[in-house]
């Protein structure tokens, strides 16, 4: 029998693990960076949801502070992935998605900033550059649009090391994908408009589409490189119900911790 049709990764705990990762990123953009940095500046948070956050000191600092967290963020998970062994495919697997979604978001957003004219790194743009330019904005753009596709390759090859196949690399990926798209939506239309929704699907689902493209490989054993796959954890499964659970109650509906 082929050994690609022997093991297979538990759908039910990569999406556990892509719910997971999108609490993190989340987490880590709204909280610890712009929150973080309207604290840091003495400033108080007026409003804090899953995609919205509002400081009582405007800065084009706390604009940035999202997303620079973001891509520490994903540094350091693409970094410490480096250093797990094969043997811990979760801990790999979730990495790598963390890694993901941070880069996608980021990446994809400095587009539509830049398009829009709008946004956390456009205002950044603005606080530091006074009138951003179209080449300026273009140029931003272009920075996005390549990390968005050093992204792609880095994740593409990474979920080879999850899987016997490129085909189960790739149903992992969907499964972290669609729970990490629902878990945004779905805490998203807790909040206080719709402008909130709107933002949590563009910056978790939208921006990471390529999640179920990838890896793409035709031959799907060639280029696999896993020597273990994603068995069944239930506890990986029950504490992303409990954690996504507290997310959804607390930065879902949202927290006004000033007037």
């Amino acid at each position: 029998m082929n050994i690609a049709t022997e093991r297979k990764n538990d759908p039910a705990t990569a999406a556990a693990i892509g719910l997971l990762a999108m609490c993190l990123v989340t987490v880590d953009h709204e909280a610890a960076g712009h929150g973080g940095t309207c604290l840091l500046l003495g400033g108080h948070i007026l409003l804090l949801t899953s995609a919205v956050f509002h400081c009582s000191r405007p800065s084009g600092w706390v604009d940035a502070g999202g997303p620079g967290m973001n891509l520490i963020c994903g540094l350091l998970a693409w970094m410490v992935r480096k250093f797990v062994p094969p043997r811990y495919p979760h801990a790999r697997f979730f990495l790598s998605i963390v890694t993901a979604l941070s880069w996608f978001w980021e990446g994809g957003y400095a587009i539509h900033a830049m398009h829009r004219q709008d946004g956390d790194l456009y205002g950044f743009a603005q606080y530091m550059l006074g009138q951003v330019t179209v080449t300026e904005r273009w140029i931003f753009a272009l920075l996005g649009l390549l990390l968005y596709a050093v992204t792609v390759s880095l994740t593409s090859r990474a979920l080879l090391t999850i899987a016997p196949s490129a085909r189960q690399a790739r149903a992992a990926s969907r499964a972290a994908w669609i729970a990490a798209a629902l878990g945004a939506t779905l805490a998203g239309a807790l909040g206080p408009d719709v402008g909130n929704l709107r933002d949590a699907v563009l910056e978790i689902g939208l921006a990471s589409f390529p999640l179920l493209l990838i890896p793409w490989q035709t031959r799907e054993t060639a280029t696999a490189t896993a020597t273990s796959t994603l068995t069944r954890s239930p506890l990986l499964i029950s504490t992303a119900i409990v954690v996504f659970g507290l997310f959804a109650a607390v930065l879902g509906h949202g927290l006004r911790l000033s007037d």
